[in-house]
């Protein structure tokens, strides 16, 4: 139910009265301890079983967020549990000893297994919520900055009293060892919750604050026991300090009950905030200090605290050196991506322009200057009314407007435009706008294309369509008069040569003049025949054309001399200039053409007509001419 209304709701409701609930158990267990209610026996036997408590509860705690979770998450609580409840089963080992038997606890015991137990498995669990980062951290820069951060925390703890308790343990390694464990390990401790603090989101911004706070305060109550258990005054006052632990265990259970958000599906991509950044170095600041008032106070650092200096500031030069070289890359990087960017635009195939919010063009691409067939210099700073007719004007001020106000994210439209020659052209274009980080906003970008081709295709697609309808209305009239003729011509031969067929008695001249007539009619039909494939071969004609330098007069002359073997009694008189020049065509359609102009007036002449070819040159053509004494073709 994570993400809905009433579910968070009841989460901040638990987190607020677990948090209340906290703060009075530990008032309350501060103030028992100092006022020593019932006596000492039952003020330790209380210490004990609360510090016990605390941590099967943040145990508890944990082990809920490891089930409401997945992946990582469910990973890092879960050991965090695991963490709790081991250090809960020490302090129920120190119960026993301290309150059940009413003995001392020796040193070592099952105890400090429990106690020293749970940091490798709180360390893991910290680990496992560092997810993708954010800012520009890398695996090493997290490595360098870590051990920074040990080094300066150990300086701290060291110029603190760790040195005192480091010189005053006599017993054995293992011993010792253990002995040093706890604030070790709560250095740790504190180094991987500082780190994860820094690469945090801001959704688990809130959990790794009090994990924190929950591990420093329990740090603080280890170091301190430590350091007062080898001086001899942990009698005394130490168990005041052990309100440490139940204020830490209860805030690490605070943490695993923190609000959830809604969850989110990708990575946060904003930069880690400044105090993020600064929180590393602190622990380095707060070595600093430690050194100056060791100074101040007349004491000098021994050979360990030089050591950890020394290799504190060689740490802080490589992570310095390892920064600079990461935003030498960063740079070189940007610069690179930029320079593409600035290439892809400059030599993008369309037009792209930057548009102030006056309308005048701010930066435009050479491309855009081309499609103008203007230069760069003066379309930089031109108004666009100086590109756009000022009724296409109209049209685009009322689209930009609308990507002002916000309501259109993108317009496109196409509009004619003016070239710098004062030809006109149409352009394809469409804008956005570009808005400031306060949603201000600051200007447009528009891309251009040249879509005249374009336009000139349709406007002769048109024009084609509409010679198509006039040639096919042209051809169903012609098909209309080519019925009309075929069944004039069909009934004149059938009907003459029915009479031929039926009539017994017929005279040679009736006879002959009834032939005359079929023949006439016959040659008719023929005659329609040949239109026919003359407008078929028009129509084949007109698929392709290859156009070449053509010898206009020697065509000429050739078809002559062809139509003169094949005129019979026609004499064709050729007064085609001969030194006509050359032209650009199709000289096997040419040659065509010129046989069928040829052959139509041979076919039509009177026997005997004269057809004569001539030439003649008007401006930009020439003009051939086969003239003959037929009845000619009608005008429509």
């Amino acid at each position: 139910a994570r993400g809905v209304p009433g579910s968070a709701a009841r989460e901040r409701k638990v987190f607020f009265w677990a948090a209340a609930a906290s703060a009075v158990i530990v008032v309350g267990l501060v103030a028992w301890i100092l006022l020593r209610l019932g006596g000492d026996r039952l003020t330790i036997a209380v210490d004990d079983i609360g510090e016990a408590a605390a941590a099967i509860t943040a145990a508890v705690c944990c082990g809920l967020a490891a089930r409401r979770r997945s992946g990582r998450q469910r990973l890092g609580w879960a050991l965090l549990s695991a963490s709790a409840a081991t250090w809960a089963a020490g302090e129920v080992v120190w119960t026993v000893y301290e309150v059940g038997l009413s003995m001392d606890v020796p040193f070592p015991s099952a105890a400090d297994a429990g106690f020293i137990g749970a940091v490798p498995l709180a360390a893991a669990g910290i680990l496992a919520f560092f997810s993708t980062p954010r800012g520009t951290s890398t695996r090493l820069r997290l490595w360098l900055d870590g051990a920074i951060v040990f080094m300066a925390l150990l300086f701290v703890s060291w110029s603190l009293g760790l040195n005192t308790v480091y010189n005053q343990l006599v017993d054995t390694p293992v011993v010792r060892a253990i002995d040093l464990a706890y604030p070790i390990s709560d250095i740790l401790i504190g180094t991987i919750v500082v780190l994860a603090i820094r690469r945090a989101t801001n959704d688990a911004l809130g959990r790794l604050l009090l994990l924190l706070g929950g591990l420093a305060s329990n740090s603080l109550a280890d170091s301190a026991f430590a350091y007062l258990n080898a001086t001899g005054n942990y009698g005394a006052i130490g168990s005041v300090l052990d309100v440490g632990w139940v204020a830490g265990y209860l805030m690490i259970g605070l943490a695993a009950l923190w609000p959830s958000g809604t969850a989110r599906k990708v990575v946060e991509e904003k930069p880690i905030d400044i105090w993020q950044l600064i929180l590393p170095w602190v622990a380095v600041l707060g070595a600093g200090l430690s050194g100056i008032a060791l100074a101040l106070t007349g004491r000098s650092l021994d050979p360990f605290q030089t050591l950890l200096a020394g290799a504190m500031t060689v740490l802080v030069m490589v992570s310095q050196v390892y920064a600079h070289k990461e935003s030498l890359t960063l740079l070189i990087k940007s610069r690179l991506d930029a320079a593409t960017l600035n290439d892809i635009i400059v030599y993008a195939p369309l037009g792209v322009v930057r548009i102030g919010l006056d309308m005048r063009i701010i930066q435009a691409n050479p491309r855009f200057a081309e499609l103008l067939r203007r230069p760069g210099q003066e379309v930089i700073g031109a108004p666009l009314a100086s590109c756009l007719p000022p009724e296409e004007m109209v049209g685009a001020i009322d689209q930009f407007r609308a990507l002002s106000d916000g309501t259109a994210g993108a317009v496109d439209s196409e509009t004619k435009a003016v070239r710098g020659d004062g030809t006109s052209m149409w352009l394809h274009w469409s804008a956005t706008a570009v808005r400031r980080a306060g949603g201000e906003l600051d200007y447009f970008i528009a891309m251009f294309n040249d879509t005249t081709a374009r336009h000139e295709a349709e406007v002769a697609a048109v024009k084609n369509i509409n010679v198509l309808e006039r040639l096919n209305r042209l051809k169903s009239e012609f098909l209309t008069m080519v019925r009309h003729e075929f069944r004039t011509a069909l009934v004149g031969i059938v009907g003459f040569s029915e009479l031929m067929r039926d009539t017994e008695q017929l005279d040679l001249p009736t006879v002959q003049g009834f032939a005359t007539d079929i023949y006439n009619d016959g040659r008719r039909l023929d005659e329609m025949l040949d239109r026919m494939l003359d407008l078929d071969r028009a129509g084949a004609d007109k698929v392709e054309i290859h156009l070449v330098a053509v010898d206009l007069g020697a065509a000429v002359g050739e078809a002559v001399v062809l139509a003169r073997v094949s005129g019979g009694l026609h004499p064709i008189t050729n007064d085609v200039d001969p030194h006509l020049p050359w032209v650009s065509g199709d000289a096997p359609r040419l040659a065509q053409l010129l046989r069928i102009l040829l052959d139509n007036a041979i076919k039509y002449s009177p026997r005997g007509g004269l057809i004569v070819v001539s030439s003649r040159t008007e401006p930009g053509q020439i003009v051939i001419s086969v003239k003959d004494h037929g009845d000619g073709m009608p005008l429509d």
